[in-house]
Formats: structure tokens, sequence, C-alpha cells
């Protein structure tokens, strides 16, 4: 009969009924994870994560100088530091306002009368350090508030010793990865040399995500170590990567975002004066320190419906 229509091949039913289900997943997967944004958001605010970074940025602040006289120290040793002092002055106007380049650039001069002694680094690198361990230490409490454990599931010591080894576990693989994003400019400027102008272009572009692929990676790596040894409950590595990717891209999407703003409408000089530089970079802590406990709250609430 001509109004019957001819039925469709199995194949192509099963085609439709395969992409309307993969909707259907997707689309419950959407909302799941809309779910869970706004129980951290909620979560968030209850643990009073405002007020413990504020703290944790007061600390990285007590660290922060003392590790730029150390890497300074280290920085005069080199035979040739002039590319690696301008990469670290390219970083800094990336992502800091125009009033802070001076106060961190006046640590790497090259002036012999700015060489520190012996002692003096030694004190530095002893006050950066216990700085940062301080900084863990209140990263750590907020931790603990994300996963409602109890105030005495650690003590004073056992948390102050765990914080203080987290500071050489967090170093060593953010130190790997900035040097392999500094000297892979370096790299990629070498070998462009010996290419075709043709070639140079796409080059470039891999050499630049390659690099930040490799910053993200060691970012993400370093926020999962801290949340894996610096929360008082047992977890596996996989855990922890929800929330360090979330806290990797809440930190340099707030950055991007920030340093935009301070470069071109902000003027902390002439809000807080002389304290402008500080007040900036303290602020920029400030979100840092945010980004990491909003993804211990993430990871929190990322597995409630899964335990």
């Amino acid at each position: 009969m001509e109004g019957l229509k001819n039925p469709l091949p199995v194949g192509v039913r099963w085609l439709r009924l395969s992409v309307s289900t993969v909707r259907a997943w997707r689309v419950r997967h959407i909302l799941w994870l809309g779910s869970v944004v706004r129980r951290t958001t909620m979560k968030s605010v209850e643990h009073d994560v405002l007020n413990v970074a504020q703290s944790a940025a007061y600390s990285a602040m007590i660290a922060l100088f003392p590790a730029l006289i150390v890497a300074a120290a280290v920085v005069q040793l080199l035979p040739y530091s002039a590319p690696l002092r301008y990469q670290l002055a390219h970083f800094f106007e990336r992502v800091l306002p125009s009033d802070v380049i001076p106060l961190l650039q006046t640590y790497f001069a090259t002036d012999p009368k700015s060489a520190q002694s012996t002692r003096a680094i030694l004190l530095a690198a002893l006050v950066s350090v216990t700085g940062a361990s301080s900084v863990i230490a209140t990263l750590m409490e907020g931790f603990r508030r994300a996963y409602d454990l109890p105030m005495d599931c650690w003590g004073f010591w056992q948390r102050r010793w765990r914080a203080f080894s987290l500071v050489p576990l967090s170093l060593v693989p953010l130190s790997v990865a900035s040097l392999l994003v500094v000297f892979g400019h370096f790299f990629t400027m070498w070998l462009v040399g010996f290419l075709a102008p043709s070639v140079r272009t796409p080059v470039y572009g891999v050499a630049l995500m390659i690099r930040w692929a490799i910053a993200l990676l060691g970012s993400t790596g370093v926020i999962a170590t801290i949340y894996h040894l610096g929360t008082p409950i047992k977890q596996t590595w996989h855990r922890t990567l929800p929330g360090a990717a979330m806290a990797t891209g809440m930190w340099f999407l707030t950055t991007l975002f920030f340093g935009l703003y301070v470069t071109r409408y902000a003027n902390y000089g002439q809000v807080y004066g002389s304290l402008g530089a500080g007040i900036a970079l303290l602020f920029w802590l400030y979100i840092i320190s945010l980004s990491v406990l909003c993804g211990a709250e993430f990871n929190a609430q990322f597995f409630t419906d899964k335990t």
C-alpha cells in the first residue's frame, strides 16, 4: 500500500537509539555536574573558605620574599642569567600589575653590591620554608573542613610535620615543570634557527601548546599531591584529580582576568600609595589559595554521590 512507509533498517534504528542514549547521558551528567558545583559553592561559604584563603595568603607573603632572595642567589651563580631573568620578568608582567614589577626585579639585580652572604641566604631559606609550611598547614585546615572531619583528627605536631614534608614534595615537581617551561622557550628559539621560515610559525604554535600543557599538568600534579597527603583521610590518587584540575583551571583563569584588570583598569598605587604593589601581590596569592581550597571542596562533593 502506498500509505504505508517502509520500516527503517535495523542499523539506522540502532544508530538513532545510540545517539539519543548518548544525548540523555550527557544531559544527566551536565545536570549532575551543575549540582556538584552548586553544593561546592554552598559548602565553601559554610566552611568559610574566604577567611581560610586570606590566612594562607598572609603566610604566603611571609614565605615569598625570602624565597626570592634564595632564588636570586641561585640565579646569580649562573654563568649567563640574562635570558632567565627576562623570562621571569615576562611572567611577572603577565600576571601582576606594573607597580609590582620593580619590587620583584630588585631581587634579581646583577649589582655585586646586592649579593647576599651565605648566612643571610640560609636564614632566608629557613624563613621561606617555615612560611611555606604555614601556608600548607592553613590549607590542610581547609581540607579538614571540606570533608567535615573533627578538629582532633590530626594533632598539632603531626599536622605541622606533614606540612613541612609537603614543602619539598610540592616544590620539586613544580620546579621541574617551571624549568621545562622556561628552558623550553630557549630550545624553541634555538630550533627554529635551523628551520625554514615557512614552518617556523607552526613550530612556535606547537611549542607553545606543549609548554602550556606542561604547566597545567605540573600544577595539577602538585595540587593533587597536596590533596592526597594533606587530607586526614585515606583516598586514592584518582579521587584528588577532579578537584586538582578544577583548582588549576580556576587559578589560571582568575590569574588571567586579574592580570587584565590590574594592567588596564586598576591603579593600586593611587589607592594604597606605596603599599599598592604589596596589596596587589597579596591579592594574587589570595586568588591562588582560594582556588586550591575550592578544589578540595569540589572533591568532597564530587564523590559524595559515589560513596
